[in-house]
């Protein structure tokens, strides 16, 4: 269906207006439908078509390769365009943070099939997600690599291939990393084996690697009551960023379980939050501090976005009004924490929730709290994965000292 050029462009002004969009976003989007309109009329369009949308997209992309369009001003064209489209064929327009197009686009034909392969298989090996999500990252640039050594047959791959493909992963990772990409490729090999009759491809993956030690950033109680306290109260954000650090630092929750909290998880009248951590799959019961259920309280009545339709806790501050990203980790909202307050300034003290966590199992360990009851807290599946914290609790590690009674070094005895 045609609709005019003129009652599409206010259609859809109308339908930007109601995502809340900055007075600056709104500007750039009503100039760019001017530009649009002015195309329209000296070529004599009178209504919107997917013919017209072509010929406009085509003109866009002419301009810019002859140098006449600079990058910034074609992407906001051509994105105004996409609107009206969306507008003129759904009569609305859901705004999306990103363009949705297959992480496999890159891979040709003799590899994208075996990366979607792989990845369907990678479903049913009882694996975390997040686990799933990283093998398939690292499968990806795995392929990548081979087939820009222009491999198309997987018969013929060998130990050779398998140390250009982590030559080329060694760039993108840190060493200390690199035990799980070795891990990752290690899967992906004996995948090959027995989908692509790739024989012993797996034993050319070296069993380990080297692993940086890093020292534990732990703060004490009155660092992390300024860390907390930071966020200014008179903004939407300071509001939600110190909901966000006093969960954190209260509970010793990950980032990402922290951005994925969903209304239905709070258990006000128990005192209770029950989620699914998205590392393990465990489920995890913690209590609701009074301090903790009162600030996200703050934000959920005075400052969360109002009718939104969107089940999280903790939504985006700015249009569209969404769940934040789990793969920001947060690490901006914590690191401005640490800038506001200069606590961090040592070199390798970390600035991120990963220093909240560690500081709360520090302190459960100086209250003697029993490992076990620790690993429990934090969601781990096993004790063992809270053992590193201990070398964070120096009074109870002076205890372990043991002294020279009865193996006197020579010449110590006068």
């Amino acid at each position: 269906m045609k609709i005019p050029i003129s009652e599409l462009i206010s259609k859809a002004d109308t339908e930007i207006v109601k995502l809340q969009q900055a007075p600056s976003t709104l500007m750039q989007y009503r100039w760019a439908w001017h530009r649009f309109n002015v195309f329209c009329s000296e070529n004599g369009i009178a209504e919107f078509s997917d013919e017209t949308l072509a010929s406009y997209l085509q003109f866009l992309t002419t301009e810019r390769d002859e140098g006449r369009f600079k990058e910034w001003k074609f992407k906001l064209l051509r994105k105004s365009a996409l609107v009206l489209s969306e507008v003129q064929n759904t009569g609305t327009y859901r705004w999306k943070l990103s363009k949705q197009t297959s992480p496999n686009s890159g891979l040709n034909s003799v590899f994208r099939p075996v990366q979607e392969h792989f990845e369907a298989w990678l479903t049913h090996q009882s694996l975390a997600r997040d686990t799933q999500d990283l093998y398939a990252v690292v499968a990806r640039r795995t392929l990548a690599s081979w087939q820009s050594r222009e491999i198309t047959d997987f018969r013929a791959l060998g130990g050779a291939e398998v140390a250009s493909a982590l030559i080329s992963l060694a760039e993108s990772y840190r060493p200390g990393s690199m035990r799980t990409v070795l891990s990752a490729i290690r899967v992906l090999c004996r995948f090959l084996e027995e989908s692509a009759g790739c024989s012993g491809l797996s034993r050319s993956v070296p069993r380990g690697a080297s692993r940086r030690v890093r020292h534990v950033s732990v703060l004490p109680a009155e660092k992390i009551e300024m860390l907390t306290s930071s966020p200014d109260p008179g903004t939407v954000t300071g509001i939600r960023d110190r909901a966000m650090l006093l969960l954190g630092a209260r509970t010793g929750l990950r980032p990402v379980d922290i951005v994925a909290l969903r209304l239905q998880d709070i258990d006000w009248r128990q005192g209770q939050i029950t989620l699914v951590q998205r590392k393990t799959g465990v489920v995890l019961n913690l209590p609701l501090l009074a301090d903790v259920g009162e600030a996200i309280a703050d934000y959920l009545l005075h400052d969360r976005p109002a009718e939104v339709n969107d089940e999280h806790v903790f939504l985006r501050t700015q249009a569209p009004h969404v769940a934040l990203a789990p793969s920001n980790g947060l690490h901006h909202v914590a690191s401005c924490a640490f800038a506001r307050t200069g606590i961090g300034s040592d070199p390798g003290m970390g600035h991120g929730f990963r220093v909240l966590r560690t500081s709360f199992a520090t302190r459960m360990l100086e209250g003697d709290t029993p490992l076990p009851v620790i690993s429990g807290a934090l969601g781990h599946r096993g004790i063992s994965s809270a053992k590193h914290y201990l070398v964070a609790d120096e009074v109870h590690m002076r205890e372990c000292c043991l002294d020279f009674a009865g193996i006197e070094p020579r010449g110590a005895e006068s």
